[in-house]
């Protein structure tokens, strides 16, 4: 992808440093990168929705397109919020009394639910400075860790650098700090990039726990697999194709030990 397509996905978008890598992740057709070049994005929305119904389509691709076209639809919305609440002010809206009967509009609808999520984001950073402040580093890095597996279950089967990043910023939208880290008391923003620094390998770790539960169970099926192909040298190589082919990604910490194991 040209580097003016990639600097307009972010500017329509508004990605951050992290989220750079998603950009060459979905394939976007040369109409729509052609149509953001004109400051159109109604092309973006569609092929992107057609690539999260695609049942076809990799399921990481799916995943990543869902979370970059609510991106999009969230700043579609917030920009239509903004100028609303611009315009409000300007024509002095602001200044009715509010016993004169006034039939609410659009406009007026939209400043309201828009001053009403700025309270809820309030208090929802304060909540989340409060749960951050309430737990050690260590504590923390299991809270990520747990709800990150929960909602994204698929890393079961094998991590997943795509889904874990989009886990970490799902975890600060869901307690609710989300873009306001920087506003964490000093200690308490330390806390929390030292405990992400330690999410990757601690995720890893609890993955191959998984497999290793059952290493007993995958070893059998392996033999089996190996007597269907007619094979008997075990490799660390056809014990990882054994695995794909059940839709599992197995580190080689777990292939190592299945190994050893056989």
């Amino acid at each position: 992808m040209d580097i003016k397509y990639k600097i307009k996905l972010v500017e329509v978008l508004r990605l951050r440093p992290a989220d750079l890598g998603y950009i060459n992740v979905v394939n976007l057709s040369s109409d729509c990168l052609e149509a953001l070049m004109q400051n159109n994005s109604e092309l973006l929305e569609k092929e992107l929705a057609e690539i999260v119904s695609d049942e076809n389509a990799d399921e990481k691709v799916r995943v990543i397109a869902a979370s970059l076209k609510t991106q999009l639809l969230w700043m579609a919305t917030s920009d239509a919020l903004d100028k609303a609440c611009a315009e409000m002010t300007d024509e002095g809206l602001e200044d009715f009394d509010d016993d004169f009967p006034v039939e609410e509009t659009w406009e007026s609808k939209l400043y309201r639910e828009k001053q009403g999520n700025s309270k809820e984001r309030e208090k929802a950073f304060k909540e989340g400075k409060r749960f951050v402040a309430d737990l050690t580093k260590d504590e923390l890095v299991k809270q990520y860790c747990e709800f990150i597996l929960q909602k994204y279950p698929q890393l079961k089967d094998g991590f997943d650098n795509g889904l874990y990043r989009i886990g970490m910023n799902d975890f600060h939208e869901h307690i609710g700090i989300h873009g306001k880290e920087y506003l964490l008391p000093q200690k308490d923003n330390t806390k929390v990039y030292m405990a992400r620094r330690e999410v990757m390998p601690e995720l890893n770790r609890m993955i191959d726990e998984i497999f290793i539960k059952e290493l007993d169970f995958w070893k059998s099926e392996y033999k089996k697999w190996l007597e269907l192909r007619h094979e008997t040298r075990i490799s660390k190589k056809s014990i990882k194709m054994f695995f794909e082919e059940r839709g599992k990604h197995a580190s080689e910490n777990v292939l190592d030990k299945m190994k050893m194991g056989m």
